[in-house]
Order: C-alpha cells, then structure tokens, then sequence
C-alpha cells in the first residue's frame, strides 16, 4: 500500500492548521478580543484535535503496515 498520498494529505492539513492558528493569534486588535477568547480557545483546540489526531493515526499506520 503507497501511503506516500496519505502522509501529504496529513502535512497540508497540519499546513492549513499553522495558517489557521496564527491568522486567529495575530488579531488582537479586535474591541471583543478578550470576550471572544474562549471561543478561540475552542476553535484551535478543535483545529489541533481534527488536524493532529489523523496525522498521529496516519504516521502510526504508516508504520505499523510499513
């Protein structure tokens, strides 16, 4: 099994998580920037939970199958 697409799939997303995270850390200069702290602090804790866990679970496969 090539798992050479999955390890690529798993870098952009871990790509797209970074972009994400520091778009959303760089915003202080919004007036609600402490109310919407928590929700941001959702936010990225579900960005790390949906990009993270999968890579986690796609490099252990990768080498478990290898």
């Amino acid at each position: 099994m090539n798992t050479m697409p999955l390890i690529i799939i798993a870098g952009i997303v871990c790509i797209i998580a970074l972009v994400t995270t520091i778009y959303i850390a760089f915003r202080p200069n919004d007036r609600n920037y402490q109310k919407n702290t928590k929700s941001r602090w959702i936010l990225l804790t579900w960005i790390y939970i949906i990009t993270f866990v999968p890579a986690l679970i796609f490099t252990v496969v990768y080498f478990v199958i290898r």
